[in-house]
């Protein structure tokens, strides 16, 4: 069924059109309301990752073994083809027109980097898998140019320091930090499928170690590197001997495949993850003292849990801000470090569970409409003195929590209550408040 390519446009070309194919759903589902496009980042390997720790389901298992099992078989094609933010590194290097050549291998770093992100994530500090988490980023970058106006410095650092790494070393985030290209680049290392370089046809003429993003090449040795291959075919593209190969390798040269490690390094990294899961023991606590640190406790999106469930569990991606209905969902500022709610300009629509419905990682726990209906996420809180008596509130009130009689101070009863900040939205006075509570729960 698969065939060698050899030395053609054809493999390049395919890649590049499934990329842009796939690009545009991925920007669909970050610049829009498109829920479709949403639903597809479900199947995105660094969210399911991090949610099949924290959040274990089936599916979600079934998502993880399948990126695995499909870099096992034919390499890092979705670093180059499916993650959003390589997709957005290939767009800085071709504005940048940089190439990256010959880059060295620092193997020892990823490991580390790696064990460290999986000890925190088992530890429950999910900050950590957020700095280097690369759907992640991407949706924090993207996310920050289409809600500008509220945007901090926080957004726009990544996208600093990618276009850094990109200038600098092309894609040396994706072969040094990225702990899901260490991942499936470990796969892709002893796979099926296997990009090689033909000893008997290459003529050594340097031009596909050139042109390698990942520097994975080295053209004198005649050695490709499939752990930090992604895949881009642009090897293949360009060279003109044709002694570019993908497809299974019959016979592999001592040098095709190299453990590089040396046993102390590997024990090294070893050690190294047994320390971090050792000092990230007390995830929860450390967490719990991150959230105090800030100003206030925030009100957070039905099904979120506690704050400090939902720090855990939060990667800031961004998706749920876009596809809020009330667009009352705010990214992290000064004041709070996760995405949170903000009645000032809005409310929780009552039959809208969008966030629940498309959260890629499991912080928005999945619901139907009734049971988001009827979570409690804050209660009122009422400036009696300012108050006009005018009743829009009680109108308004989806849960029948303030009653009010011509003449009389509304009345308002907070077990029927459910935040949804429909009466603060509403109350022309601003008489009306939505506080936060520690823990969501069902009335």
């Amino acid at each position: 069924m698969f065939k060698n390519f050899r030395g053609n446009q054809k493999p390049y070309l395919i890649r590049l059109g499934t990329t842009a194919l796939f690009f545009v759903i991925i920007l669909a589902a970050f610049i829009s309301s498109f829920k479709p496009a949403a639903y597809i980042m479900q199947f995105n390997f660094a969210p399911a990752f991090a949610k099949l720790i924290v959040n274990f389901s089936t599916i979600t298992l079934a998502v993880v073994l399948v990126n695995i099992l499909l870099a096992f078989a034919f390499g890092r094609f979705y670093c180059s083809v499916f993650c959003p933010l390589g997709i957005l590194q290939d767009i800085i290097g071709s504005v940048f027109r940089r190439k990256s050549g010959k880059t060295q291998n620092f193997y020892y770093i990823r490991y580390i980097v790696l064990a460290i992100v999986i000890a925190s994530i088992f530890s429950g500090i999910n900050a950590i898998f957020r700095y280097v988490d690369p759907y992640s980023n991407f949706g924090n970058i993207i996310t920050g140019f289409v809600h500008y106006k509220e945007a901090s410095l926080y957004t726009f650092i990544p996208l600093v320091i990618l276009i850094v790494l990109v200038v600098w070393k092309n894609r040396i985030f994706c072969t040094t930090v990225c702990p899901v290209g260490t991942i499936l680049g470990l796969c892709s290392k002893f796979g099926l499928y296997r990009m090689y370089i033909s000893p008997d046809i290459c003529k050594n003429c340097g031009q596909c170690e050139k042109e390698c993003p990942t520097g994975a090449i080295d053209s004198r040795e005649m050695y490709l590197d499939n752990e930090r291959c992604i895949r881009c075919m642009k090897c293949i593209a360009k060279c003109p001997g044709q002694g570019i190969l993908f497809g299974i390798q019959k016979t592999r040269a001592a040098n095709t495949i190299r453990f590089e490690p040396s046993r102390r390094n590997f024990i090294a990294t070893g050690v190294v993850l047994v320390i971090a899961a050792s000092i990230l023991a007390k995830g929860k606590d450390i967490t719990k003292t991150v959230i105090e640190s800030f100003k206030n406790r925030p009100i957070l999106p039905p099904g979120a849990g506690s704050p400090e469930d939902f720090a855990q569990k939060c990667t800031n991606c961004g998706l749920c801000i876009q596809h809020c209905k009330g667009n009352i969902l705010k990214k992290p500022n000064a004041d709070y470090e996760t995405i949170h709610i903000d009645f000032s300009k809005g409310k929780c629509d009552y039959n809208c569970k969008n966030c629940s419905d498309i959260c890629p990682t499991g912080a928005i726990k999945k619901m139907n409409l009734a049971e988001k209906q009827n979570i409690r996420i804050g209660l009122v809180k009422f400036d009696r003195n300012i108050c006009s008596n005018c009743g829009q509130c009680a109108n308004i009130c989806p849960k029948g929590a303030i009653e009010f009689k011509k003449g009389q101070e509304p009345v308002y009863n907070p077990a029927k209550c459910i935040g949804c900040g429909a009466c603060q939205n509403i109350c022309p006075v601003h008489a009306i408040e939505i506080v936060s509570i520690n823990k969501q729960s069902q009335i």
